[in-house]
């Protein structure tokens, strides 16, 4: 039976004592236990706050963690999905273990971030007819597409047309909501002179003018026009109104100065009379819904006679056509979600309506991928202008996550509406929700509601347009926190100040507790704010905070800027080090490494300043051998750390007056505190580096090894795809002079790797590179062509043919041309692949695969300046 504990890592809160242990000692703590595969499965699924990015994007401790997993080849799982389903799998095994359920995360997917969106017509069915739909199970399907707001539509059973009906309802949806919302108030025949008294609380007033699912039908104009003139012109009005009708109340609204909203055109002849109003002045504006975007009387026989009941009534496809020519006249995209069930649709009595809450979204995405629709625009009109035109207040931190790549077949049985059909079913769509937040709660995460009946809220008795506050205490222990932190203390946060939030289980506080009952979590290294540890300066960034299920936020700790500093005895043991083979290093140092090469990336991209990290140093840059981007990335690499670049090469050493390798290095070793060197003899480096004091590190020496290239290499693979371990890597072009390859194929021994090689004949990997990748464990494969080896290829790495080192003109052209890759051969490639190149490249990349976002080979080159970034920092000391 699988054991599960769970588990806080709490790394905002530790600092280094006296002894040099803190959250560095920490996260080594944990190294070890998956380096030691004490650990047999790692679940820490991604998290962002602004969507869609590559996991390595974020260099967080949960990155951290994942990238150890990776790393030592301990299972991991980061899709929220798969981890529920694990989960669920223990809990029928023995029990399932005490977690956060409520709490989601994301995993990496091509995500956008968008605002919560409103449905200003939807028919929840309640009070009357639960057995259609209910505010529980509408509403759940309101955010499982993406809605965070419906404003409910009044013809219910009773109507709502006075205080008693209108409360009634409030109590219904009060008790069932899970989403926000608001009620309209209809109009009826006798309420003219009493309802606009609910104006305040209501969504708006309907008007139903034509035939429809309702009893609220109003046949004479005199009517009309006693509710255009009593209702408040400054709260919505809305009309159900078709053809002639919308005419005629067009008009009427005219007579009287008042603004209207008409809902769900279907018709040319609409669209075009709304645009002729708008263009003369009059206060109107119009909704559109997705059955008449999307389906026309075309679309009848394979819905069905019965189902395809909808008032207004699908229209022809040239007025479906005349909806999308005039989108610029369309203000709202609304559902008109007005469900049955299969027995009604299908019965020789079909009530109108479609359902239309869970496939709006995905339809409307849907449209922006084939450019019939912008984003803007969708937001726009699903967000923005309902918000505007129904005086609607702003969710607070209230939002959606969409996968705009996935492609998936709409159900016949949607999910959560109590309807269970849907016109639309078969249709092909690509976009969908992933997780849906409302004001701070993950509402919604893949087809899971996770927020209960009652958590909506009646938007309308938002005071000052925002929503109640929840948990006063909260607020309070919030200042109190600003002042002990604000006043310089330096006093850490004790356990009883971190008091349960509303959405956190009794199982976890308990590891929180200060009766010791968290022991067993500190066998594992793992620290609790109650043990009196000062905040560590860890992070560039504003004060960091935190916040709670209700909205609240609380300041965790004030961070200082940033210090790069790992601090153990592990991280140094690259200080004062001469870096000559990737022999050297072990799976820790990679890990390391590529940390600290994040950290540099992600502060020079956000434009901030590391020239004091080794200001004062100075590098001896010495090229024997013609370089562009190692001497280029070193020389860049040291002044934005501060130091600066002493450079010598091949025309100004006194190598040409007979001078000695080995006295050279003695020479400039006493200018320098580290020394970078290339030379075009093999085995020239390692016995310069006898005769310098100051660490050396090999930018290339001949045919021999070049190792800061293959660490860029691996950092390059971890950016661009996220992980090492599984991937196919096909090494092509001249494999026996090519250093880079040489020292890349050690160092991807160090991982799980199938390793293909192309070449010309004659250019083989050396046999001792060969046997030392066998040793290790690692399958090899021998190709002859390019196109035979790059359909599996994970990582495509090019190289070019090195004149340099042939002997003769004639035989560097008899290896010429022989493995070029073109646009034709990518053809044959995975969609999710790279090209890198160690450059400069000749003729064996057409430049036309430049523009193609798989070639990886510049970006590269940048990421080069990092890796040395950090390797100079690591070997002076200054980590």
């Amino acid at each position: 039976m699988p054991i599960v504990e769970s588990v806080q890592w709490t790394f905002d809160s530790l600092a280094a004592d006296d002894n040099g242990n803190g959250a560095g000692s920490e996260l080594r703590h944990l190294a070890e236990y998956l380096a030691n595969k004490q650990f047999d499965l790692v679940i820490n699924p991604p998290m962002s706050g602004g969507g869609a990015r590559r996991v390595s994007c974020f260099m967080t401790h949960g990155y951290r963690t994942r990238r150890l997993a990776v790393d030592y080849s301990i299972p991991l799982v980061t899709d929220v999905k798969c981890a529920k389903l694990l989960v669920a799998a223990m809990q029928r095994i023995g029990g399932a273990p005490p977690m956060k359920t409520h709490i989601d995360c994301m995993s990496s997917r091509l995500m956008v971030k968008l605002p919560g969106f409103i449905d200003v017509h939807v028919h929840l069915r309640e009070p009357g007819a639960p057995h259609k739909e209910t505010f529980a199970t509408g509403t759940a399907a309101a955010l499982a597409g993406g809605i965070t707001m419906v404003l409910a539509m009044p013809n219910t059973q009773p109507a709502i047309v006075d205080r008693g009906a209108f409360q009634q309802a409030l109590e219904i949806a009060q008790k069932g909501a899970r989403c926000d919302y608001a009620l309209y108030v209809g109009a009826s025949s006798t309420n003219f002179g009493t309802v606009h008294e609910l104006a305040s609380q209501a969504a708006g007033l309907k008007l139903y003018l034509n035939e429809t699912f309702t009893t609220l039908r109003l046949p004479g104009i005199s009517e009309w026009q006693a509710h255009l003139s009593n209702w408040p012109k400054r709260a919505p009005l809305c009309v159900h109104a078709e053809r002639q009708t919308m005419a005629a109340v067009l008009l009427l609204a005219s007579l009287t100065d008042r603004p209207i909203h008409v809902c769900h055109v279907a018709r040319k002849e609409e669209i075009l009379l709304i645009k002729a109003a708008k263009e003369r002045g009059l206060k109107v504006t119009c909704e559109v819904c997705p059955h008449h975007l999307f389906l026309s009387t075309a679309d009848l026989d394979r819905i069905g006679a019965g189902r395809g009941e909808v008032r207004p009534v699908l229209c022809s496809p040239e007025d479906q056509q005349a909806l999308w020519d005039n989108l610029d006249v369309v203000d709202v995209f609304a559902t008109d979600h007005a469900p049955h069930s299969r027995e009604e649709k299908e019965s020789d009595h079909p009530p109108p309506g479609f359902p239309g809450l869970e496939t709006i979204l995905p339809l409307l995405l849907t449209a922006v991928t084939e450019g019939r629709l912008t984003m803007d625009e969708l937001v726009n009109k699903f967000h923005t202008n309902p918000r505007r035109i129904f005086n609607l207040p702003e969710q607070p931190n209230t939002y959606v996550e969409i996968d705009l790549s996935e492609e998936w077949i709409i159900p016949d049985r949607p999910q959560h509406s109590k309807a269970h059909w849907t016109p639309f079913a078969g249709m092909r769509v690509k976009g969908c929700v992933h997780r849906v937040v409302l004001r701070g709660e993950t509402a919604y995460v893949d087809g899971l509601v996770l927020v209960n009946p009652g958590y909506g809220q009646n938007v309308r008795e938002w005071h000052g347009g925002k929503p109640p506050l929840v948990g006063a205490a909260s607020i309070e222990r919030i200042d109190v926190l600003n002042n002990s932190i604000g006043s310089g203390s330096g006093v850490g946060l004790r356990t009883t100040d971190l008091e349960p939030d509303l959405q956190t289980n009794e199982a976890f506080f308990q590891l929180l507790s200060p009766d010791g009952t968290n022991a067993h979590v500190k066998q594992l290294g793992v620290h609790f704010a109650g043990e009196q540890v000062a905040l560590r300066p860890a992070s560039p960034l504003p004060p960091r905070m935190r916040c709670d299920s209700t909205g609240n936020q609380s300041v965790i700790g004030k961070l200082e800027p940033l210090t790069i500093q790992t601090g153990g005895l592990r991280e140094r043991q690259l200080a004062g080090r001469h870096v000559l083979t990737v022999d050297m290093f072990t799976k820790e140092h990679l890990n390391e490494i590529f940390h600290l090469a994040q950290t540099m990336k992600t502060r020079v991209a956000k434009d901030r300043l590391l020239d004091d990290l080794l200001r004062g140093k100075v590098m001896a840059s010495i090229f024997y051998e013609a370089s562009t981007r190692t001497s280029c990335s070193f020389a860049a690499a040291m002044q934005r750390l501060g130091g600066r670049v002493v450079h010598v090469d091949e025309t100004s050493s006194s190598a040409k007056k007979g001078e000695t390798l080995e006295d050279s290095i003695q020479v400039i070793a006493g200018y320098a505190d580290v020394v970078v060197l290339r030379h075009p003899l093999p085995g020239a480096v390692t016995r310069a580096a006898q005769h310098c004091r100051k660490p050396l590190i090999n930018a290339g020496d001949g045919v021999g090894e070049h190792p800061t290239q293959a660490l860029l290499d691996i950092f390059t693979i971890r950016e661009e795809i996220g992980k090492v371990n599984g991937l196919t890597i096909t090494m092509v072009g001249d494999l026996k002079h090519g250093r880079t390859v040489h020292s890349l194929a050690r160092l991807l021994t160090m991982y799980s790797v199938n390793l293909r090689y192309v070449c010309p004949p004659g250019l083989e990997m050396p046999a001792h590179i060969r046997e030392y990748v066998d040793k290790k464990g690692i399958s090899q494969r021998q190709f002859d062509s390019l196109e035979a080896a790059i359909v599996d290829t994970d990582v495509l790495y090019m190289t070019r043919i090195q004149r340099e080192r042939f002997e003769s003109e004639q035989e560097y052209e008899k290896c010429c041309g022989q493995l070029i890759l073109t646009p034709q051969i990518m053809t044959m490639a995975k969609r999710r692949m790279i090209v890198m190149h160690p450059l400069p490249r000749v003729f064996e990349i057409s430049v036309e695969i430049d523009s193609d976002p798989r070639a990886a080979y510049f970006r590269q080159a940048e990421y080069g300046m990092y890796v040395r970034m950090a390797l100079l920092a690591m070997v002076l000391g200054r980590s």
